[in-house]
């Protein structure tokens, strides 16, 4: 049977879009105040620490989308990497890999959802979090369910929305600063390297969709090119925008009031202007949750979709839609998931839970393209990473490094839906097996 193909519909200027969608939400607009109490007036430097481990990982994956530009993303290139040392290491690593990632969208997205319920809050406090979460997932599913030519429209407006609002947010903190300059805040680092490390890890959560842009590699019109000059822009993008707004927040709110805030960046602002310019930034926080709530959602149902193209998963996650051209029963099926999961209501802990599994894949990212350089040293490669195997160990050192700061709850949980994702294999690989004793024992009798 012919194999069904999602439609090449995204440009360069959709994919960049994307990729700043998904990269500023939750992270920026809600755990900006969270992330203050480890780092203090630091935060600034949390965020570019932070930023810095993400751009490392972010090469990682222009590399290698440049070299297999197909949906699935980090599922598709440790499957090509760990393949060369052995085809049951392939699999096996890249089975776990694809359920991490393909769970990790779940449970970013209901993350996400809870950040937008808290400045949802700003405007109707009546409605509980947990049902402003569960509203917008259900139009983020609806959206996503009607294909991605749909869904970039949205993306594109509101990404133009929330970075104007960034953007008024360091403007206005900058001409009517209400606190000395973070440098000069005593004490700077109260909690010291650790505290940055602490807040550095929090912050991780706005920047693990890196590889947003990558798995609808498919879905673009010239992959080669585009894949990786989104991804690399979109990163530079977020890490300014992400150190500008660490730098100015503790200039307007004490760092020990900030993790108070709710919403932290709109609250901050009240205190030199009138309600105008709070009003607009917790607007910008609602677009933010949902464009980022999109990025998030698009990625899930790709990597089940790749997945079930390989025999990993159900057949059925590899249906594409005959109209809409998305993957339509897996957009449903991680939707409905994701839903179910905002009814926890804890965002730090979700939150947390997101970010381990998404460093466990970034990890494996980074191994993949050193395994590839020295297994594949002639196979074409659009983009290279310059400086040898640098920035790939640097990424997988800085990663280690933040996951010691995690929230040890959040680390139990991600262990366990990565055994899960072993014990899928197993029942995936079971079932090929009793296939084919069947098929050849048919054929025998024949």
């Amino acid at each position: 049977m012919e194999q069904q193909k999602l439609k090449r519909s995204l440009s360069f200027l959709d994919l960049y879009s994307l990729g700043v969608a998904a990269l500023i939400g939750t992270g920026i607009f809600v755990l900006t105040g969270i992330a203050a109490k480890p780092a203090g007036a630091g935060l600034f430097l949390s965020f570019l620490i932070a930023g810095g481990i993400a751009v490392c990982t972010a090469l990682s994956f222009a590399e290698l989308s440049a070299m297999y530009p197909q949906a699935g993303a980090s599922y598709v290139y440790c499957k090509k990497a760990f393949s060369t040392l052995g085809q049951g290491i392939g699999n096996v690593v890249a089975s776990i890999v694809g359920w991490t990632l393909m769970t990790q969208y779940i449970v970013v997205g209901a993350a996400v959802w809870l950040g937008f319920g808290l400045y949802a809050q700003f405007f109707l406090p009546g409605l509980s979090v947990t049902l402003w979460a569960a509203i917008l997932g259900i139009f983020t599913v609806t959206l996503l369910y009607l294909g991605i030519s749909f869904s970039k429209t949205v993306i594109n407006l509101l990404v133009i929305v929330k970075v104007f609002a960034i953007l008024l947010f360091v403007v206005l903190g900058l001409l009517h600063p209400q606190l000395p300059m973070p440098i000069h805040q005593a004490p700077f680092l109260p909690q010291g390297f650790g505290g940055l490390m602490a807040a550095a890890a929090i912050i991780a959560f706005g920047q693990i969709h890196i590889d947003a842009i990558t798995t609808v590699a498919e879905e673009a019109k010239n992959p080669y090119r585009d894949i990786p000059r989104a991804t690399v822009w979109a990163i530079f993008t977020v890490v300014v925008l992400y150190s500008l707004v660490g730098w100015v927040s503790v200039t307007l709110v004490p760092t020990d009031v900030l993790p108070t805030l709710k919403a932290p960046l709109a609250s901050a602002l009240e205190v030199v202007t009138s309600g105008w310019a709070s009003s607009f930034v917790a607007a910008a926080g609602i677009a933010a949750t949902i464009t980022s709530g999109l990025g998030c959602m698009i990625g899930g149902p790709r990597v089940g979709l790749a997945m079930a193209r390989e025999g990993q998963l159900w057949s059925s996650f590899g249906k594409i839609h005959p109209k809409f051209k998305s993957p339509s029963v897996a957009t449903l099926v991680t939707g409905v998931f994701a839903i179910l999961l905002t009814l926890t209501g804890n965002l730090s802990l979700v939150a947390s839970a997101g970010v381990f599994t998404a460093l466990i894949v970034f990890v494996a990212v980074n191994v993949a393209v050193i395994i590839l350089r020295f297994k594949e040293k002639n196979t074409n490669r659009p983009f290279k990473i310059p400086g040898g195997l640098l920035f790939p160990l640097l990424g997988i050192g800085g990663i280690i490094i933040e996951l010691f700061y995690l929230n040890p709850l959040a680390i139990l949980l991600g262990l366990a839906w990565m055994v899960t994702g072993l014990v899928v294999y197993f029942f995936f690989n079971k079932g090929k097996q009793q296939n084919s004793i069947r098929s050849t024992m048919e054929n025998q009798k024949m």
